[in-house]
């Protein structure tokens, strides 16, 4: 596997422990990654990816690609920034 895809796996085996009960968690037996600034990129991805393999074992979505994902997070976002904002007017 490469190194790339095993980050993904760390990360997706870490968002889907958030909804597990703390006996069933995998990630405590995960090793852990390194932090390194050359790799930073790679990792912002690997972390996005795992995002949208969540997003589509939750919802079903089979029809979406990684493009349309993103826009649905942008468009959170923006909802949750300008509701932030209007709350504080």
């Amino acid at each position: 596997m490469k190194k790339h895809d095993i980050k993904i796996l760390h990360f997706l085996t870490a968002l889907q422990d958030c909804y597990k009960d703390e006996d069933e968690r995998e990630s405590a037996v995960i090793e852990k990654l390194e932090l390194s600034n050359e790799e930073l990129t790679d990792d912002f991805f690997a972390i996005i990816q795992a995002f949208f393999i969540l997003y589509k074992r939750i919802t079903g979505d089979d029809k979406i690609n990684m493009l349309g994902f993103t826009h649905i997070l942008n468009r959170l976002v923006f909802q949750f920034t300008n509701l932030s904002e209007e709350s504080e007017e």
